[in-house]
């Protein structure tokens, strides 16, 4: 019985709270975007279940848009908190990092800390994210001398897509 109880428990919260779609980066500015995304469960008491980039940094080059479903983002590895006491480095195709794996459903899309870059240059930096996530409390929009980055979620037939953008 107890067993079952878990099982239904865990369902219940991981569609309740799954991370339920892509994450959306519009650069319509003339900079190259770079930023590190961090993905948290926002129910689990504490700030240390959370997935953030660790390399490399996402570019998103001046006037284009990429979209993620999952952490699997081709060459990437994430640092994968799941207590206060450890981080284990993953590649972002690890089995619970995929769109429907144990880690990815329990999450969803908090906070971009990113920096614009002009011809390799670094320039302005800020953070921006979902202002209900109060473990790394930033701004949902944030205004550079390059430009105003936002961030933001539609839902939409059941799916939440998350928005950053730098216009």
């Amino acid at each position: 019985m107890k067993k079952l109880l878990t099982i239904i428990g865990l369902l219940s919260i991981s569609s309740a709270f799954a991370q339920g779609g892509p994450l959306v980066i519009n650069n319509y500015t003339s900079y190259d975007f770079h930023t590190r995304v961090t993905a948290a469960s926002l129910t689990t008491p504490g700030c240390y279940f959370y997935v953030a980039l660790e390399n490399p940094e996402l570019v998103i080059p001046g006037g284009n848009s990429v979209s993620y479903s999952s952490y699997n983002i081709p060459g990437t590895n994430w640092k994968v908190s799941l207590s206060p006491n450890n981080a284990t480095s993953r590649p972002g195709s690890h089995a619970s990092l995929a769109l429907n794996g144990v880690i990815s459903v329990n999450t969803k899309w908090v906070v971009s800390e990113y920096q614009f870059h002009q011809s390799g240059t670094p320039m302005s930096s800020g953070a921006v994210g979902d202002t209900s996530y109060t473990c790394n409390p930033v701004p949902n929009t944030y205004t550079t001398p390059e430009a105003v980055v936002e961030w933001f979620t539609i839902t939409s037939g059941g799916t939440t897509y998350t928005y950053l953008q730098a216009l």
